[in-house]
């Protein structure tokens, strides 16, 4: 039996090691789609019908006027984004470079490591639940915020969003749905996978230290001694996590700008993961694997999107070159050489 303080130690070295992963940079456009603006936006000026042409770019760069996004043949329709977000949450692992490959050994390390210690890890966060009372009333409140809650409190933002005709607030709320329906969909099938007891129903049934892993459809073909949903024996990947984690990380990457804004995401997110662990729902390698799901979606979705969106400045990547002139002028008695590049 592991110690509560070896646990605290090891949960320490697991977070700081989950920090490492999530600060791992990704790739992003902000700046550069920054720069293509700043360009266009000269080429324009200057051009004869510049006001025209600014014009036009505001209109069809405005959000609520742009019907691509409820299209189903355009790339840029919410639905065809959705789908293709889907694909490469599948397709990733065949194109990692070196450092990916070494990110996702690390992390397969870290989850095989808590497997381990699943047991004692889950006896410290009960017994921590026990022990303080404020934990014990504010878990089963955190934890909804990986579920319905966390739904609504979305949905409410995009409506709050586009009553103040917010645009990047509607937008980072679209984001943030496709991020949790693709962790949702891509969780829903290593759980069939692995087929894992959660925590309350390995005490009752098989009682086997970290709980059974039943294998493929495992959920569906149990002989129980009582009564019992498959929702048992769909513990590994955490469902709730990946959720929190998917808005989390799509909050925080489009409003990365603003200080402050990351560090409340991602540990409003690391809470809903712990009340998983204390309100007994699942093991720590389950939170793990959930968290690490839904960072990777969120970061998929706001990528896609700014790569989409990038194409309209392609155009304007490099200031156009003006052709090389040689003329003489003459200003009364002088006589010059003027050279143009």
């Amino acid at each position: 039996m592991i110690s509560g303080k070896n646990i605290s130690r090891f949960l320490i070295c697991i977070t700081l090691a989950i920090s490492g992963l999530i600060s791992y940079p990704a790739i992003t456009y902000s700046q550069t789609i920054q720069t293509y603006d700043s360009i266009n936006l000269k080429s324009q000026i200057t051009s004869p019908s510049g006001q025209n042409k600014i014009s036009l770019q505001e209109q069809s760069s405005n959000f609520y006027k742009t019907d691509s996004i409820f299209s189903f043949r355009s790339p840029k329709g919410y639905v065809p984004s959705l789908l293709f977000n889907l694909g490469e949450d599948v397709k990733a692992p065949s194109h990692y470079n070196t450092k990916q490959c070494l990110i996702a050994g690390a992390a397969v390390g870290i989850t095989t490591a808590l497997i381990i210690a699943d047991e004692d890890i889950d006896e410290w966060a009960r017994t921590l639940k026990e022990k303080h009372n404020w934990i014990n009333k504010t878990s089963p409140v955190v934890t909804q915020f990986g579920g319905r809650v966390g739904i609504y409190s979305l949905i409410a933002t995009g409506l709050i969003s586009a009553a103040f005709k917010n645009e990047k607030g509607v937008q980072t709320s679209l984001l943030a749905s496709q991020a949790v329906i693709n962790s949702g969909i891509t969780g829903y099938i290593i759980k069939n996978i692995t087929g894992r007891e959660r925590p309350k129903a390995a005490y009752i049934y098989s009682q086997q230290d970290g709980g059974k892993w039943n294998g493929p459809f495992g959920r569906y073909t149990q002989t129980l001694p009582y009564k019992r949903s498959g929702f048992a024996f769909d513990a590994f990947p955490s469902g709730h996590t990946a959720t929190a984690f998917s808005i989390a990380t799509v909050f925080a990457t489009q409003y990365k700008d603003i200080k402050g804004v990351p560090f409340f995401c991602y540990t409003a997110a690391t809470a809903v993961g712990i009340s998983r662990l204390t309100e007994h729902e699942h093991w720590a390698s389950d939170v793990f694997a959930g968290a690490l799901l839904g960072y990777l979606s969120g970061k998929q979705v706001v990528r896609h999107f700014n790569k989409l969106h990038q194409s309209s400045f392609t155009g304007i990547q490099s200031k156009p070159k003006s052709k090389t002139e040689l003329s003489f002028f003459q200003d009364e008695n002088q006589l010059g050489l003027l050279v143009k590049w």
